[in-house]
């Protein structure tokens, strides 16, 4: 399929995931997490727009944020399947490399995202500025290539 959108946008396919989470060479935890619930909101089917893409340190996931019922959420790709592998051209990554102090391995996303490096965490934390500003990035990208 070619997509004019610059749009990355993915379909759910699945709302539980196993995670394994290896801590050291003799403890693996296992956590089942089902994503339909406690405020997530995921829904098998439905279609989202990728806001950004981050890899852990401590995981081999790859992870994509996208919001449900108004919350960003980084929610693990293993859940969903690829609609339009288009990136927007505004678009910037950035490789943490040498960062001690951040958890992420690798960034993908608008500029405040990945050039901030408080922004990641601040999302998360539910920062109302940050909120305001990730939805203002999300309508812009979304008007911008209608």
């Amino acid at each position: 399929m070619i997509s004019n959108s610059n749009n990355m946008k993915i379909t759910c396919k699945a709302t539980t995931w196993k995670r394994s989470d290896q801590n050291n060479m003799d403890m693996v935890h296992l956590n089942i997490v089902d994503y339909t619930f406690g405020g997530y909101g995921l829904e098998l089917g439905n279609t989202y727009l990728v806001m950004g893409v981050v890899s852990y340190k401590d995981s081999n996931t790859i992870y994509y944020l996208i919001d449900t019922y108004g919350k960003p959420y980084w929610f693990p790709s293993q859940l969903f399947e690829i609609l339009d592998h288009s990136l927007p051209n505004d678009w910037f990554i950035n490789i943490y490399s040498g960062s001690e102090t951040s958890n992420v391995n690798s960034l993908l996303g608008f500029d405040e995202l990945v050039r901030n490096e408080d922004f990641h965490d601040q999302l998360i934390e539910r920062d109302e500025e940050v909120l305001r500003l990730y939805f203002k990035r999300k309508i812009e990208l979304e008007q911008s290539y209608k």
